[in-house]
C-alpha cells in the first residue's frame, strides 16, 4: 500500500501535535505586508531536541519555546527552533513566532496550483488547502493534526475581517484601524483555517438550527444579488441536521470575496467562494450545498491523509445530490445515473484509484463524482437506514479527529453487520467501474 504521507512528504511532523494557536496579524493593504506573531501550544510526542514548523517565505525575526529565545533557522519552507533543553514528550510547552513579510500563495507540484493567501480586488483571500497554511503563519502542517484557534485581525477602517469561528471583540487599533478577533475552539486542521478582509457587507440569517449564528460577507456592489444565492442555507442545515446530526459548530456563514476564485474554497466554519459564483439564480446552489456539508464531512471528522481525500468529498457531493431531492430536483438515484453514465464515457485515469487517486489527480471531477457514486451504491447496498446509521456514527466516533479509508471500512462492516470488503475493493481499489446494485439507479 502506498504511504498516505507521500503527497506532500515535506508537510507536518507526527513528532508533535498542536493543541492552539493564537495568531496575531497587521495588515497593510497598500504593500499587502504584515506583521506578525504566532504562539503555538505544542505537544511533542517523542523527546525533541529540535522543533520543525512550517513556514513559507516570511522573514522570522524572534523565536521563544517556553519563554526563552532560541536559535532558528529557516529555509525550504521549514523553521527549525532550538530550544534549550529537550522538549519530553507528553508535556505542552508554549512557542512563539514573529515575523513579518508579503505573503504569497505557495506553489503546488503535480497540481499545476498554487494555495495561501492571496490578493483581491480589495482585500485579501486565504485558500489554505491543501499545504497553504504555511503561507501566511507557521504551523504543523497536516490535515490529521487538529487545534483550537485565536485570530486578532487588525486593519484600517473601511475593511471588514472574517476568519475561522465567532467574532467575538472588534476594538479600536489607533490611526483609523481595527483589530477583529474571532475564537475557534475547533479542533481545525491547519488547511481549514482561513482569512479574508475587504470591503464587505456582514449580514445575518435566521431559520437555522437554534443556536447556530448565520453570518455571511458579500461585496458591497453585489449584496443583493448574493443574498438570494446564498438565501437558502438555514434550510440546507435543517436538511443535513435531519438526515447526518447537529451541525457540529456554533456558527456558520459564506464569506463570498471581491473577484473570481472557481471552486469555492472549503474552510471551517466560513468557506470562500468568489463572485463568479454569484449570478442571482442561483445558478452554483449545489457548491453551497457541497461547502456545508463539508462542516461534518472533511471539518468535523477530518481526513487521516490527502490519499483519503475522496472520504469528505464523497459525503459533500453526495450531499449536494440529497439536498437537490429534498428541495424538489431529481432523485439522488437519478443523478447517480447521471454520473455513472459520465464516469463510464470518461473513465478512470490509468493508474489512479479512488481511495489513492494520487497528487495529480486529488481534486479531477471523476474523483467527485465517483465517490458520491460509491456512496450511493453503498445505500442501495445496505439501506437508508443502515447508511445514516452509518453517516452519524462516524461522525460520533471521529468527530473532532479524522478518519481514514480503513476505518471507515472498518466502521461500516460494525454498523451494518455485514461484511463490505468486495464492496470497498471493486468501488475503492479497482480501476474498472462497477455497477451499481439493484434499484440503485
Amino acid at each position: 500500500m502506498r504511504s498516505r504521507h507521500r503527497y506532500f512528504p515535506g508537510h507536518g511532523s507526527t513528532a508533535f501535535h498542536v493543541s492552539r494557536y493564537r495568531l496575531r496579524l497587521d495588515w497593510r493593504p497598500g504593500s499587502g505586508r504584515v506583521l506578525a506573531d504566532a504562539a503555538l501550544t505544542v505537544v511533542p510526542t517523542c523527546p525533541l531536541d529540535t522543533l520543525d514548523l512550517d513556514l513559507a517565505r516570511l522573514r522570522v525575526t524572534r523565536a521563544t519555546v517556553a519563554g526563552t529565545a532560541v536559535a532558528f533557522r529557516h529555509r525550504k519552507k521549514k523553521l527549525r527552533l532550538g530550544p534549550e533543553r529537550p522538549l519530553p514528550a507528553g508535556e505542552p510547552v508554549e512557542v512563539t513566532v514573529a515575523y513579518r513579510g508579503v505573503p504569497r500563495p505557495v506553489g503546488l507540484p503535480g497540481l499545476d496550483d498554487a494555495a495561501g493567501w492571496f490578493r483581491t480586488r480589495d482585500g485579501v483571500r486565504v485558500a489554505s488547502e491543501p499545504v497553504g497554511a504555511p503561507s501566511w503563519y507557521p504551523c504543523n502542517d497536516r490535515p490529521d493534526d487538529k487545534a483550537a484557534y485565536r485570530f486578532e485581525i487588525t486593519a484600517p477602517g473601511p475593511y471588514r475581517v472574517c476568519a475561522n469561528g465567532r467574532l467575538t471583540e472588534r476594538r479600536a487599533a489607533g490611526a483609523g484601524r481595527t483589530t477583529w478577533v474571532y475564537e475557534h475552539a475547533g479542533p481545525m486542521a491547519p488547511y481549514l483555517a482561513t482569512v479574508a478582509i475587504g470591503r464587505f457587507v456582514l449580514t445575518e440569517q435566521s431559520g437555522g438550527p437554534p443556536g447556530v449564528v448565520l453570518r455571511n460577507a458579500f461585496p458591497e456592489r453585489m449584496a443583493d444579488r448574493a443574498a438570494y444565492d446564498f438565501g437558502r442555507q438555514p434550510w440546507m442545515l435543517r436538511v443535513f441536521t435531519d438526515l447526518f446530526g447537529p451541525y457540529p459548530f456554533g456558527e456558520y456563514g459564506v464569506v463570498v470575496v471581491d473577484g473570481d476564485v472557481g471552486d469555492p474554497l472549503e474552510a471551517q466554519t466560513c468557506p470562500v467562494f468568489g463572485t463568479d459564483r454569484v449570478d442571482g439564480v442561483r445558478g452554483h446552489e449545489d457548491e453551497v450545498a457541497h461547502e456545508l456539508a463539508h462542516q461534518w464531512f472533511g471539518d468535523h471528522v477530518g481526513i487521516g491523509g490527502w490519499r483519503d481525500l475522496w472520504l469528505k468529498e464523497a459525503f459533500a457531493t453526495y450531499a449536494e445530490w440529497l439536498w437537490w431531492e429534498a428541495s424538489g430536483g431529481p432523485a439522488a438515484s437519478a443523478t447517480a445515473r447521471s454520473e455513472m453514465a459520465g464516469l463510464r464515457r470518461d473513465g478512470t485515469p490509468r493508474g489512479s484509484v479512488l481511495a489513492d487517486p494520487g497528487p495529480g489527480e486529488m481534486y479531477e471531477d471523476w474523483m467527485y463524482s465517483r465517490g458520491a457514486c460509491t456512496l450511493h451504491a453503498l445505500q442501495q447496498t445496505v439501506g437508508d437506514d443502515a447508511f445514516f446509521r452509518l453517516a452519524r456514527e462516524l461522525l460520533a466516533r471521529y468527530g473532532g479527529g479524522a478518519c481514514d479509508t480503513e476505518r471507515f471500512i472498518a466502521l461500516a462492516d460494525e454498523v451494518t453487520g455485514r461484511e463490505l470488503g468486495g464492496f470497498f475493493t471493486g468501488w475503492l481499489h479497482e480501476r474498472a467501474l462497477p455497477e451499481l446494485p439493484a434499484g440503485g439507479g
